[in-house]
């Protein structure tokens, strides 16, 4: 392995390594992660199916969407 390409592949594995690492905060307790996470999987699923009218241009922009905001 060349030296330019060690680089590369260190630049392109400590992103997975630090988003790995980011699971476990000083602020935050385990529970309160697997809820932030939890609310974070809830919230994107239901907004799967708008997205999916999106890609296949079946939306109306010009309706509001029903799915309420998420409050934090």
């Amino acid at each position: 392995m060349t030296k330019m390409t060690r680089i590369l592949l260190a630049l392109a594995v400590a992103p997975m390594a630090l988003s790995l690492a980011a699971c476990e905060t000083l602020s935050e307790t385990p529970p309160e992660n697997a809820n932030r996470l939890a609310w974070t999987v809830d919230t994107n699923g239901k907004q799967i199916p708008e997205d999916v009218e999106r890609l296949l241009l079946l939306d109306r922009p010009s309706l509001m969407s029903p799915m309420p905001v998420p409050d934090r």
